[in-house]
């Protein structure tokens, strides 16, 4: 049986009217597209994929460009709107943890290969997909690699990005975790830097297409 057919009987079951998801289900999404990834000879266009496949299965992720990258742009986020704290800053922080675009990708990489993408376009279903992939990244950190200066180039060059932005104190996003608080999913960065006790806290937002 092929990743299109087990993908195919999936959404089939879900389909029907006793076919409820359940979290388990988003486990088995993000595992058959990351192997419609490795099939796919244009793999570079879904690195939000790639990135959050990867973090539903690691407890810690340090060594991956994207999450470098949202670590970076939060940062960039903080720093503009540094003081007050304010609702924009939620809804942008959480724009750059980029579950809208995870499913912009998850939609192109389906019609790909031909697969039905009315799971992704329904909004109830996707707040519902999002509910189950937040549970499953409770608590599992991303962050910047622990030898610093960062030696892989491509780090180097976000990280010098990251410390370089005009703030007013000296600080960057060290760790970015999402948290449940009564169940509900947020956000929380940790600050390195002068701000190292500092952490922040905000409700993960749910960009609509």
């Amino acid at each position: 049986m092929t990743t299109q057919d087990r993908i195919k009987n999936w959404l089939y079951r879900v389909s029907q009217p006793d076919g409820l998801m359940e979290r388990e289900d988003m486990c088995f999404l993000m595992v058959q597209a990351r192997h419609l990834l490795e099939e796919s000879p244009k793999i570079e266009k879904y690195k939000v994929v790639e990135f959050y496949s990867d973090w539903m299965v690691h407890t810690k992720l340090d060594k991956s460009e994207v999450s470098m990258s949202i670590l970076r742009d939060i940062t960039k986020v903080i720093v503009k709107n540094w003081n007050p704290t304010s609702n924009h800053m939620v809804n942008e922080v959480s724009k750059v943890i980029g579950l809208s675009e995870l499913r912009t990708e998850l939609i192109k990489l389906f019609n790909e290969y031909n697969l039905p993408v009315a799971i992704f376009e329904i909004e109830e279903n996707w707040k519902n997909l999002v509910g189950f992939l937040t549970y499953f990244l409770a608590d599992k950190s991303i962050s910047f690699p622990k030898e610093k200066p960062i030696k892989k180039t491509k780090f180097r060059v976000i990280w010098e990005e990251m410390i370089s932005f005009e703030k007013p104190a000296n600080f960057w996003i060290e760790n970015l975790a999402i948290i449940g608080i009564n169940d509900v999913p947020h956000w929380c960065v940790e600050l390195g830097g002068d701000k190292k006790t500092t952490k922040i806290v905000g409700l993960l937002t749910i960009e609509k297409e």
